[in-house]
């Protein structure tokens, strides 16, 4: 990656501090959606054993997957800002005005960053005026379904602002010569 290194210390030290917090947070997530995806499919597998096992199901069993399908999407929602996965105008990024990339990223992660307040406003609206409802057979309230996607949408603001604001102090995030970044080569077919 080209970037233009700044000669400060402090920014490094401050660089450095960011991305090993950063790096806690990603694991943290990652662990969470891990855990959300293993337990997605555990109950699918003992939704499907009930249909052909004699006895009344678990009603349980779909209503724990499909609010696990909501905590795993927007609980890694801020991993992907991190590792560039989200939605991006590559096509920017191999043109040869660096000034021009930097301009356009930021952009993108700043836009990113607003959308996400957006859905962490409405988040926590939900965890504060849902708690009387129920959910139909667990009895869970439905702010606790919310809480997750609240914390998800705030790690996509900060981590989109942490990384618009490296942008523009260390320059644009992919190369620009022209080249294909290295975590994009093709792997030729064996």
């Amino acid at each position: 990656m080209i970037r233009q290194e700044s000669r400060n210390p402090m920014s490094a030290l401050l660089r450095t501090s960011l991305r090993k917090t950063g790096s806690v947070l990603t694991v943290a997530e990652i662990a969470v959606g891990s855990i959300m995806l293993l337990t997605i499919f555990m109950l699918i597998v003992i939704q499907a054993a009930q249909r052909h096992l004699p006895g009344d199901g678990l009603a349980w069993t779909g209503e724990v997957s499909r609010f696990g399908l909501v905590w795993l999407t927007f609980s890694v929602a801020g991993v992907l800002i991190t590792h560039r996965g989200h939605i991006a105008l590559e096509v920017v990024d191999l043109l040869p005005r660096p000034q021009l990339v930097r301009t356009v990223q930021v952009f993108a992660l700043v836009c990113v960053a607003g959308v996400a307040a957006g859905l962490a406003y409405e988040a926590w609206s939900l965890v504060q005026s849902q708690g009387i409802l129920r959910s139909p057979v667990l009895g869970m309230s439905m702010a606790l379904l919310y809480i997750p996607v609240l914390i998800g949408m705030v790690s996509t603001v900060l981590r989109s602002l942490v990384a618009a604001t490296d942008i523009i102090l260390h320059g644009p995030a992919a190369d620009t010569d022209g080249s294909v970044a290295p975590e994009h080569e093709e792997v030729p077919a064996p």
